[in-house]
């Protein structure tokens, strides 16, 4: 792609903290993300952990077993779905508002012969009654729901689940985020493009903008994928967890297990409905 090309849209575009924050207007359901995830070339993303570890954690955590059923709000491509069906033997749903992360895990889960009822349904939607013995909302997920559609969402979940029933969460750590101020900008360089992310944190309301701009090499495409996230303190999340009728029963500060501290990237957790 032309140098110049870049750099007009660059200075020409609105500035990431005078982006307004409309939580309905997420990135997941762009025609851009929806065309890249439903081409059958896709087959996922990485993470720091590998997906095997991050279930094994989960199942470890939640004491899962065999025949258990369990929701997976948020699920994406199935990438926790499918090995919490296929390695555990879990009777699991997965709902995401993505339709192409849905078309994705439908493929993903028919290439392994496995049943697995994905559907297109936002978190704050969700309708079953003592249905599920665990739920899982990892990736940092729940920070996509509206400060309104929050407690919903733990509400909808409650329902869902059968008495005793747990819940996982696994979030990015406020006091961790404050560290490195209000703005982080970096240039990645893939085969196929170039991208620029761009993260801006209003400390105030404790909401993050995630911008990613990507330039296509071949096509010369320009697109823009952004997100609103509500970032939570321990306090936070254990205050709503508690006023929607949950009992905190485990705290992590990473996939390690390692207790949890203002150091600490991620915040995971465990509660029982009660």
């Amino acid at each position: 792609m032309d140098l110049a090309k870049i750099h007009d849209y660059l200075t020409t575009r609105i500035r990431i903290e005078e982006i307004p924050i409309t939580w309905d207007a997420t990135g997941y359901t762009s025609v851009f993300f929806i065309t890249w995830v439903e081409s059958p070339a896709f087959s996922g993303w990485s993470d720091a952990k590998s997906d095997e570890e991050e279930v094994g954690t989960i199942v470890n955590l939640l004491d899962i077993k065999p025949g258990d059923s369990l929701l997976d709000v948020c699920c994406g491509y199935g990438r926790h779905s499918i090995l919490l069906a296929d390695t555990y033997n879990l009777k699991v749903t997965g709902i995401d508002i993505s339709p192409g992360l849905i078309t994705a895990a439908n493929r993903l889960a028919a290439e392994k012969g496995l049943d697995i009822d994905f559907e297109v349904k936002h978190g704050a939607d969700i309708s079953w009654q003592s249905e599920f013995d665990s739920a899982v909302i990892a990736d940092n997920s729940f920070s996509l729901f509206s400060p309104d559609d929050a407690p919903r969402v733990l509400q909808g979940i409650h329902r869902a689940l059968r008495p005793g029933g747990h819940l996982f969460l696994d979030l990015d750590n406020k006091p961790y985020n404050c560290r490195y101020g209000t703005r982080n900008t970096h240039w990645y360089l893939w085969p196929s493009d170039l991208t620029l992310q761009e993260i801006y944190f209003y400390k105030d309301i404790s909401v993050e903008i995630n911008r990613d701009t990507i330039f296509k090499k071949e096509s010369e495409e320009i697109n823009e994928f952004i997100l609103f996230k509500r970032i939570y303190s321990q306090e936070e999340i254990c205050n709503l967890l508690n006023e929607c009728s949950y009992h905190i029963d485990l705290v992590y500060g990473d996939w390690d297990l390692s207790p949890l501290d203002d150091a600490s990237p991620k915040m995971l957790l465990v509660a029982e409905k009660v």
